[in-house]
């Protein structure tokens, strides 16, 4: 923007030449100038020349605005000339003093009304997703029989993409489990001469509550984020609008292969994290005077089928939650750039935290 002053002087010469754009973004070098001539020329006219303007925004309709209002002795101040009669329209209807202003705040709900108005938006939360959930079960049955079969390959992919790719980190965390354990326990067992049944310890627990509940929360963790990522990311590019239009259910075509892969993974995922825990814990007892035949057959002793079924009911329980809540996040993703990690971070916490609620209810349900 030209920003030159002009000579001062008889003569109509512009003090100041507007360029074609006054914006937030070209302002700065003309507020400067014009400020330097008014304070350079405390008693005279200042002449600013907006021939030139074409665009404007709300910053240079308040610059103009407040050079208007540039009130001195009479014979100074500021005339602005050639402004188009558009742009000349908008000047004297905004007064500068609103600009930014915060508008107010609506009034605040009393409590009762606020708790109303949360309960009705958790009600409409539960009743989706009891949606969703009637859906996929539906989903499941009917349209197998109506010439669109579950999609085994790509269910069986994700199985392979998901289960493959966690075993290490799965057998890692399943052995420290195993080694921790053991050896807390074995500490306090060995002050009342004890040691042995430290492998009913391990052993329950690794079973249980321990192989299943770690092995959730690292699927939830690397694939319940992943599927709410993928199908958010589908969702912001419209994907989801693409496969409904060629009259696809997204239910079916990406939910189901997803929930069945989880059910099958989670469970064998848990077979490794029991081994591996299992292996730890005996190592860990070596040390104590407990050798690897005799941790076998005590093991043996103390731990039922039913033990380890119940462990894989769980983990298979596990696994169907998180896919469907990372589906469910993934389906529901809004707009934005940040939108997609906000349902990714949402499955994970989610998962969790209905990972460990059933947890409690199966232990309830089972050892009541």
């Amino acid at each position: 923007m030209d920003a030159t002053p002009r000579p001062s002087c008889e003569s109509p010469e512009p003090d100041l030449m507007l360029d074609e754009q006054l914006t937030a973004f070209t302002i700065a070098p003309v507020w400067e100038r014009a400020l330097a001539l008014l304070q350079a020329h405390p008693k005279r006219e200042i002449l600013i020349d907006a021939s030139r303007l074409k665009r404007i925004d709300d910053t240079g309709i308040a610059f103009l605005y407040e050079l208007r209002q540039e009130t001195r002795a009479p014979g100074t101040g500021v005339i602005i000339r050639n402004l188009s009669p558009e742009l000349s329209a908008l000047v004297p209807d905004y007064p500068a003093s609103e600009l930014g202003t915060r508008p107010e705040s609506p009034p605040s709900r009393p409590a009762i009304e606020q708790l109303g108005y949360v309960t009705r938006r958790k009600m409409r939360q539960i009743g989706n997703w009891l949606d969703f959930i009637a859906d996929c079960a539906r989903t499941l049955g009917p349209l197998s029989r109506r010439g669109n079969p579950i999609r085994w390959r790509e269910t069986l992919d994700i199985a392979a993409e998901a289960g493959a790719n966690a075993v290490p980190i799965v057998l890692l965390i399943g052995f420290l489990m195993g080694v921790i354990i053991a050896f807390e326990i074995a500490l306090v067992a060995r002050e009342f001469g004890a040691v042995i049944f430290v492998i009913d310890g391990v052993g329950i627990a690794m079973l249980r509550e321990l192989g299943p509940l770690m092995t959730a929360i690292l699927f939830a963790g690397r694939s319940g984020a992943a599927f709410a990522a993928q199908i958010g990311t589908q969702k912001v590019n419209e994907e989801l609008d693409a496969i409904r239009t060629f009259g696809l259910d997204p239910i079916h075509f990406l939910v189901l292969p997803r929930l069945l892969a989880a059910a099958l993974v989670v469970p064998l995922l848990t077979v490794f994290a029991d081994v591996v825990g299992l292996f730890g814990g005996a190592l860990v007892l070596i040390r104590f005077d407990i050798g690897l035949y005799q941790f076998y057959y005590r093991l043996l002793s103390v731990v039922e089928l039913e033990d380890l079924f119940v462990g894989l009911l769980k983990a298979a329980t596990f696994g169907l939650a998180i896919a469907a809540i990372g589906c469910r996040r993934g389906l529901t993703t809004g707009a934005g750039a940040t939108a997609v990690g906000l349902s990714a971070t949402g499955a994970v916490v989610t998962s969790i935290v209905c990972i460990v609620v059933l947890d409690g209810l199966f232990t309830i349900l089972f050892d009541a």
